[in-house]
């Protein structure tokens, strides 16, 4: 029996990506978030994610242009969603936020199969203008320090977390997420078991701040919940219940010019900390950013205090026997 012999030259295979087409973009869009799920990011980040990428396919359908995400393009994403931001008046900041989260998920979908094209690759941020931090001075922290009324439970809780902001430099979530557990006073050490991007970290404070955290222990007594932080009911304080308070209390202490708010509390640490001579490297560990970047630019901004450079070295004062 003949058999028939196999031709040797490959022909071009059309269509292997059938399969995968079936999915439609919401489909694609919460495989994706599964993944990110599975990865531990933190629920602010997936609903950034989320928000981020509904907003791209909004930008499509508002200017009528139709969104084939297994054909899209890095100039089609600039066109009709990076430009589309910026003419809505979105802060490079916010633009670039946008950018990256749709970054990761083009490339989750190349990695994945579903793209035959890293497009991920193409997309880049535009280039942002720094901004300027705004920071508290020692006479706005003290006057926010204090407005709680440190007689009732609620008072003397409110004012242990601004002295662990102002110590520590934590964002709010790891702050209001803090356990019990987590306190080591021995070490005079914090351990943030799940910070930015899940890496957890050690974060001293001294002997000033235990002694306010050990007094709001006894305030708070033994309860169910081993979290550190809880409200009236005992349960878990919200980030929004805690940055509500900040704002109630900027307003009391008559603070403005600058937003009241936790994370103005982790620039204003970083602030005093590079102005009372300690090192970036350091400082990057006990705020926990995965690079120097941020840190970087603290130093730009606060290695010397331009206001007193300026008062010691000004020309005029130096002269002003002569004026």
């Amino acid at each position: 029996m003949s058999t028939k012999r196999r031709q040797n030259v490959l022909t071009t295979v059309t269509n292997t990506n059938a399969a995968k087409q079936q999915l439609g973009f919401e489909d694609l869009l919460q495989s994706f978030i599964l993944d990110c799920k599975s990865k531990n990011l933190s629920p602010l980040t997936l609903r950034f994610y989320q928000d981020s990428i509904q907003q791209m396919k909004v930008a499509f359908q508002e200017q009528q242009v139709p969104l084939n995400i297994y054909a899209i393009t890095s100039r089609q994403i600039k066109n009709h969603f990076v430009a589309y931001l910026i003419e809505q008046g979105k802060s490079d900041n916010t633009v670039n936020g946008r950018i990256k989260a749709v970054k990761q998920f083009l490339k989750y979908l190349f990695e994945e199969g579903w793209l035959t094209q890293n497009v991920a690759e193409e997309l880049h941020v535009v280039k942002a203008a720094k901004l300027m931090i705004q920071t508290f001075t020692k006479e706005q922290v003290a006057a926010l320090l204090e407005q709680p009324d440190r007689k009732t439970f609620t008072g003397y809780r409110d004012f242990t977390m601004m002295v662990l902001l102002f110590e520590t430099g934590m964002r709010i979530s790891e702050l209001c997420n803090l356990k019990i557990g987590d306190l080591f006073f021995k070490e005079q050490e914090i351990r943030i078991t799940k910070g930015k991007g899940g890496r957890a970290r050690r974060v001293p404070f001294q002997q000033t701040s235990a002694k306010v955290v050990r007094r709001y222990l006894d305030i708070r007594g033994d309860l169910e919940t081993d979290a550190l932080f809880v409200n009236i009911n005992n349960k878990q304080i919200s980030t929004r219940a805690l940055q509500e308070k900040m704002q109630v209390y900027g307003i009391a202490a008559c603070i403005k010019g600058v937003r009241v708010s936790p994370h103005t509390f982790r620039h204003t640490m970083a602030k005093f900390y590079i102005l009372n001579g300690g090192d970036p490297f350091t400082l990057r560990r006990i705020l926990g950013h995965s690079t120097l970047d941020m840190v970087d630019y603290y130093v730009e901004l606060f290695s010397s205090d331009i206001k007193q450079q300026h008062k010691k070295f000004s020309p005029v004062e130096n002269m002003k026997r002569m004026i």
